[in-house]
């Protein structure tokens, strides 16, 4: 064969690789073949499963049985999240493969054929390589918003994962089971991007909390976006559970948080419910809240006089073409258009009140009220809204963001019970919005088996839901009772 014919060959070969490249949205051929490419030592395979039209990511159906227990149970699409890793385990979902020294990878699909998940399944180890493949196709899937690992995954895998996260619409992470022991799971709240992160049964201990409550201090990102937290079925102790309580403090976006099956004792879960009511504010807090204050000022005067410049040479430009057209029209229609200019002003002056048209003070208040509309007000946890002097010192009012808290299986005693019931009448007593605590789980504790604080305790968290129902569900439910 000479030279020729080896180009002519090569050519076709090349053009029959070509025409078999999947496009890289298909998630479930151009993966394996990527990774075929780049002659990764794993065989990946990717099952692709319809996602369930009646699945519901957020309530169980168990929730459903009874009106109560649908207005008390608030579950998080974490645990959702393994509810339908269960589902593949037993097949009952629908067919899938398993194939064993494999990358086995399911992709889920909605009733649009567009992927929603990714599920890593039962991993030895994930490759760095198969993470860095998704991050390069993640722009072809701008609605995969949920990513769940069990087991397989390494720091290596969590760094590249965090690289990929500000690229995609992915709100959703579960690590649930999957044992990394550098535990850095906190640098996937260096962006103000999950609103779920669960990592149950990950053998979590207190320094690997401390890292994550760190990042969940206002103002960081994730104190903006994250709003569940699962962190079942771990070593948590008493300091772990402090340092949480530390991000509490200033954190108005967390609103579930799951400590069950930890070791908590009193101790610690007091502490958490210590920043749910009116606590003292330490002078780190109050210069780091002034610092705050004074920051976001500056930047917005800068905006308003950044703005009122650009109103002025606006208003000169069009002064300008208001001037050149006047000198073209003939006089008898010039003083024609200006009288007619002057009867309109003179109805804008009757509209508005002061007569500042023309004004600094015009200008001044168009500024502030562009920059206004864009920057936002002013937002913080420990602002005037939020705090009263008292005895020479600044009090917080304490959080009310956290509605669930999950604190079933631990070491608690009657002395928490009788903790919470006075942090529930504190909130109530508040009356603030939203309300604070409407759901708390506390079996598998060593708790009295019936006692009156239970009672006020139901009643308190009763009437802090049907507060916060809308009035034609209000209208409903009474009907409901009266029945």
């Amino acid at each position: 064969m000479d030279i020729m014919d080896k180009e002519k060959v090569s050519v076709l070969e090349e053009s029959v690789a070509t025409a078999h490249r999947p496009l890289p949205d298909d998630f479930r051929s151009y993966l394996p073949w990527a990774c075929n490419q780049l002659e990764l030592e794993y065989a990946v395979f990717v099952n692709k499963i319809h996602q369930s039209e009646h699945y519901d990511m957020g309530i169980s159906d168990r929730s459903k049985a009874r009106t109560r227990s649908r207005a008390r149970t608030v579950r998080s699409r974490a645990d959702g999240m393994s509810d339908r890793t269960d589902d593949m385990k037993t097949g009952t979902t629908q067919q899938v493969n398993f194939v064993d020294e494999a990358i086995n990878i399911f992709a889920v699909h909605d009733s649009n054929g567009d992927l929603v998940q990714v599920i890593f399944y039962k991993n030895k180890h994930i490759p760095r390589i198969v993470i860095k493949v998704i991050g390069l196709i993640i722009k072809f899937h701008p609605q995969l918003n949920t990513v769940q690992f069990d087991q397989g995954a390494d720091l290596y895998t969590i760094y590249e994962f965090e690289k990929i996260l500000p690229l995609s619409n992915i709100t959703e992470v579960c690590f649930d089971g999957t044992f990394i022991p550098d535990g850095n799971y906190d640098i996937l709240l260096d962006h103000e991007l999950l609103r779920n992160l669960s990592l149950s049964r990950c053998k979590i201990e207190d320094e690997i909390i401390h890292n994550i409550a760190v990042k969940l201090v206002y103002p960081k990102p994730a104190s903006k976006s994250l709003a569940i937290l699962n962190l079942s079925s771990n070593r948590i102790t008493n300091d772990g559970a402090k340092s949480l309580a530390f991000a509490l403090r200033s954190n108005r976006c967390l609103i579930y948080l799951n400590l069950s099956g930890n070791k908590l004792t009193d101790d610690g879960a007091a502490s958490i419910l210590d920043s749910l009511q009116e606590f003292c504010l330490t002078p780190e807090e109050i210069l780091a809240s002034k610092t705050r204050y004074c920051s976001f000022y500056l930047k917005r005067n800068k905006l308003i006089v950044k703005k009122i410049k650009e109103l002025k040479e606006s208003d000169s430009d069009k002064s300008s073409a208001r001037k050149k057209l006047t000198r073209s029209v003939p006089p008898s229609v010039r003083r024609k258009t200006r009288t007619d200019r002057e009867v309109s002003l003179h109805s804008v002056h009757e509209m508005l009140p002061g007569n500042i048209i023309g004004s600094d003070s015009n200008l001044f208040d168009r500024a502030a009220t562009m920059v206004q509309m864009a920057f936002g007000v002013y937002i913080d946890p420990f602002s005037s809204n939020n705090t009263i002097v008292k005895d020479e010192a600044l009090y917080c009012l304490g959080n009310n963001s956290l509605l669930c808290l999950n604190l079933a299986y631990n070491d608690l005693s009657y002395i928490f019970v009788r903790k919470l019931l006075g942090i529930l009448l504190y909130q109530k007593q508040a009356d603030r919005k939203p309300r604070g605590l409407i759901n708390v789980s506390i079996e598998g504790n060593n708790l009295p088996v019936a006692c009156e604080e239970y009672r006020l305790i139901e009643s308190i968290i009763e009437s802090g839901i049907q507060r916060n129902l809308p009035i034609n569900k209000k209208r409903q439910q009474s009907k409901i009772i009266s029945r």
